[in-house]
């Protein structure tokens, strides 16, 4: 008796599933606390340095890039408004 190799198998060749995502989640925190601190101080700097930072986490596909864009996005509009308040009350505009 001889050895023939393994028995053929019919159907498409084994497939890998699509790359894992990334299991470090550094500039996602970034962007969620530069989102946090847009709300108090300087909004336009930070708010902005929290999206992107939110958009690269979200190419790299980690899993809070979309909870730091909203809280970047969220930190910008609502500390521009209380910056617009805080200004209109302090001189009357």
């Amino acid at each position: 008796m001889s050895y023939s190799g393994p028995p053929y198998q019919s159907g498409p060749p084994y497939q890998p599933g699509p790359p894992p995502g990334n299991d470090s989640n550094t500039l996602s925190i970034v962007g969620i606390v530069l989102g946090a601190i847009a709300f108090i101080f300087c909004p336009p700097a930070f708010g902005i340095a929290g999206i992107i930072c939110g958009v690269v986490a979200n190419s790299k596909k980690e899993r809070l890039a979309p909870v730091a864009i909203g809280v970047s996005i969220a930190g910008l509009v609502l500390g521009m408004v209380l910056g617009l308040l805080v200004f209109r009350g302090m001189y009357g505009g």
